[in-house]
């Protein structure tokens, strides 16, 4: 039986998100399908084919995107169990990382998640700066090198074993350690989640709205999201919860459009302009023969 662990290291889970679920990002869900469910849905014909599986994919992209949740539905499109490893609370935990790639390895066939990998195994002496002075989302702390060392023989020890599906993700692949992505055996595939477009913007404000039960007839989602420039899902998330405080300050019993108007006021966006142009520069400077299966 599948248990969820008392620590918060990580956990095992049968996978609940699937694609409907997260909103936007169309072409990284199809990505995904090719390049993560299809190995673990048929191995066989890609065995014939003499395709080649990925060893890794990493998947990197701007926080707040809902990439943990595409790991998620990978696994649940896949049918098989859930592996979630925090790279944050792994920090000074090498016991706990061992017992963590034990239980993928019991729990075969599976998608592997390991997130935030910059804090697992930091690339020595890169810039952090996204523009003069800003350093927005900087992991505060690092492994040391012998938990990086440790990260990296896990990785190693779980790309031998069939039926494993492995995925990571950093915010920003240049602060990685180049040992983790560019050796052929390990996180040989890349998936960037890019800061959002207004598309993925209103999926994922559709998303949301869903919930609210009192709507009013007026809101206007794709204006919303063209405006909504430097939102990610949680700023969504955000501002859906502002204009229904908005509608109840006013003791409204629907929410209307001006009540979002004015949570565009109230909500500040987690990525700046820079961010954004940093973001598709790195991708555009990477090697793209990476991204592809």
């Amino acid at each position: 039986m599948h248990r969820k662990l008392s620590n918060i290291f990580y956990e095992v889970r049968d996978p609940v998100l699937g694609w409907d679920d997260i909103g936007g990002y169309r072409e990284v869900k199809q990505t995904l399908r090719e390049m993560v469910c299809l190995p673990l849905m048929k191995p066989e014909l890609i065995s014939l084919h003499n395709l080649g599986l990925p060893a890794g994919v990493m998947m990197w992209g701007p926080l707040g995107t809902g990439i943990t949740m595409l790991a998620e539905a990978c696994a649940r499109e896949a049918g098989v169990s859930f592996v979630y490893i925090s790279g944050q609370e792994m920090l000074g935990k090498g016991g706990e990382l061992v017992e963590a790639f034990d239980c993928a390895v019991h729990e075969a066939p599976c998608v592997l998640f390991v997130s935030d990998c910059e804090w697992l195994a930091p690339r020595a002496g890169c810039d952090y700066e996204w523009g003069p002075g800003n350093f927005r989302a900087i992991p505060p702390t690092f492994a040391d090198k012998d938990l990086t060392r440790l990260f990296i023989e896990q990785v190693d020890r779980i790309n031998a074993v069939a039926d494993v599906a492995l995925m990571g993700s950093c915010y920003r692949i240049d602060t990685v350690d180049q040992a983790l992505i560019k050796e052929k055996k390990r996180f040989n595939r890349k998936v960037f989640v890019p800061p959002p477009t207004a598309e993925d913007r209103e999926g994922m404000l559709e998303i949301y709205l869903k919930r609210m039960p009192n709507l009013a007839d007026d809101i206007d989602r794709r204006a919303l999201a063209e405006a909504a420039e430097g939102y990610v899902g949680w700023d969504i998330e955000s501002l859906c919860k502002r204009a229904t405080v908005n509608a109840i300050k006013e003791d409204a019993r629907v929410v209307t459009m001006a009540h979002f108007t004015k949570a565009l006021e109230e909500i500040r966006p987690f990525l700046t302009p820079d961010m954004t142009e940093k973001y598709h520069r790195i991708r555009t400077m990477d090697c793209p023969h990476h991204y592809e299966f």
